[in-house]
């Protein structure tokens, strides 16, 4: 199954000592296979997906760079999630919960997440989720601005609604 990046959403949401804020992923790849038994998801063997850091958009060009400095896009110009062992999932009727790798800014560390699955016709996948990640765990710094008045919490969740679509083509690898 390949990720249709135009019927997905992903969104980064934290909060600062000023307001909350939000930043969606623009682009982004993904894929996964998996086995379908009717239309229930039997066993998931492979998850990777990919955004780029400059991906990342909040409709404020200054929190946009500010941000992208703190996950270093110009050293690590993407973030990467990849089932780390397919040992690792758990399906119970439409949730999955497994964990993977997850890489920001160069630092790659283990991820729990569940995620709700709704399959449509074995044909079409819908992955909804989200999940807590402290920017700290992988080397970032929260950002800062006004001299420092303004700091964002240490906190983000990730929130996914992802579609993927049956491929005939075999999972490339290095999509």
């Amino acid at each position: 199954f390949k990720l249709q990046a135009g019927n997905s959403k992903l969104i980064v949401a934290g909060t600062s000592s000023i307001h909350d804020w939000e930043m969606e992923a623009v682009k982004f790849k993904g894929e996964t296979l998996l086995r379908i038994d009717g239309n229930t998801i039997s066993e998931i063997r492979k998850i990777e997906f990919k955004t780029p850091v400059s991906g990342l958009k909040s409709g404020k060009g200054i929190m946009d760079n500010k941000a992208h400095d703190a996950l270093k896009k110009k050293k690590f110009p993407e973030i990467k999630f990849a089932l780390n062992n397919s040992n690792n999932v758990n399906i119970s009727g439409s949730k999955a919960s497994l964990t993977g790798l997850l890489t920001i800014a160069g630092k790659t560390k283990e991820v729990k997440l569940t995620a709700d699955l709704d399959v449509e016709n074995q044909q079409k996948l819908l992955v909804n989720g989200s999940v807590p990640i402290k920017m700290s765990d992988f080397g970032i710094d929260p950002p800062t601005a006004m001299m420092g008045a303004m700091k964002t919490g240490d906190e983000v969740v990730v929130k996914f609604n992802l579609e993927f679509q049956k491929s005939d083509h075999e999972l490339s690898g290095n999509f």
